[in-house]
């Protein structure tokens, strides 16, 4: 009977403490982790509306985290805008302006993308609010190599830095965000 007790008192404890809490569990897996090196603090759900992604870029990714309600580039928001009547010179992404008025009289919107550095393999997410122009995110990771004998093979896949980046993107918006769960 004492060790049906013990038994069930070491498996309690087990269930409880092993339980993943919303705020350090993965969306993306991942062994690796990147670098946050801007988080500055917004109501991320005023910008909820439409993310934009130049160049289609994080389109799956951005739908599995499952916060934006519209995932668009550039040229979709465009059609949009045009489909929606709105004079194309004043609404258009080629002047600051232009990009203003989208943002204060269409609607909100808030930049997702990724830039390479080639210099030294760093890989950047960086998430800016428009019309500011200001980073509000960004993380960054690094692309290790591991030499091994006579080859050089990446030690790291870019999807795990990929993922690694993701996943301090997710954590941003649960900080910034009164909406997601």
């Amino acid at each position: 009977m004492k060790k049906l007790i013990s038994l069930s008192i070491l498996f309690s404890c087990y269930i409880c403490f092993s339980q993943s809490t919303p705020e350090n569990s993965q969306l993306f897996k991942t062994k690796i982790k990147a670098n946050v090196t801007i988080n500055d603090s917004i109501n991320l759900d005023e910008f909820r509306g439409i993310a934009l992604i130049p160049g289609g870029h994080f389109r799956k990714e951005l739908e599995k985290i499952n916060y934006f309600s519209k995932i668009m580039t550039e040229k979709e928001l465009k059609k949009e805008i045009k489909e929606a009547g709105l004079d194309p010179a004043k609404f258009n992404f080629d002047s600051k302006e232009g990009i203003e008025n989208v943002f204060k009289n269409y609607k909100k919107f808030i930049y997702v993308f990724q830039s390479i550095r080639n210099e030294d393999r760093n890989m950047q997410l960086i998430v800016i609010t428009v019309p500011l122009g200001k980073r509000v995110f960004e993380v960054e990771g690094k692309q290790k190599t591991n030499v091994i004998g006579i080859s050089a093979g990446t030690k790291y896949l870019p999807e795990d830095l990929n993922n690694a980046m993701l996943n301090e993107l997710v954590d941003y918006i649960r900080r910034n965000s009164k909406t997601y769960k």
